[in-house]
């Protein structure tokens, strides 16, 4: 069993973002949810999560535009972890961790939430 991480889950998808949830629950984590961008800005700024599962392609605030926001009201250090339908761009935008292609399984994307940080990375 994880420590109790706090997870923001930010997918449009109600029944995505529910999955992720009751999957990510199960291991132990204290998740949250955003159904959009402009959500997910407000909660983390409210609920400071550990880590960030961020859906790419949103209404009202895409991913792109929630990654500047973090820069601008102080989050830039929380970890996201994008989970897109989309593949991958070369190189990853700063701040991304991680990019997960859709569709990923609970087990997958714990490996991803628990994997150390490489700081040559």
């Amino acid at each position: 069993m994880t420590s109790r991480q706090k997870i923001l889950i930010v997918e449009d998808d109600a029944n995505v973002r529910r999955l992720y949830a009751l999957g990510l629950n199960r291991y132990g984590f204290e998740v949250k949810l955003a159904a959009n961008g402009a959500e997910a800005v407000e909660r983390i700024h409210a609920e400071k999560p550990d880590i960030v599962l961020l859906d790419w392609l949103m209404p009202l605030m895409n991913g792109n535009e929630v990654l500047g926001k973090l820069g601008e009201n102080g989050n830039r250090n929380v970890p996201v972890i994008v989970i897109s339908g989309q593949p991958a761009p070369e190189a990853l935008p700063p701040r991304i961790r991680s990019w997960l292609t859709k569709p990923i399984s609970i087990e997958e994307l714990v490996r991803e939430i628990e994997r150390p940080i490489s700081l040559s990375s």
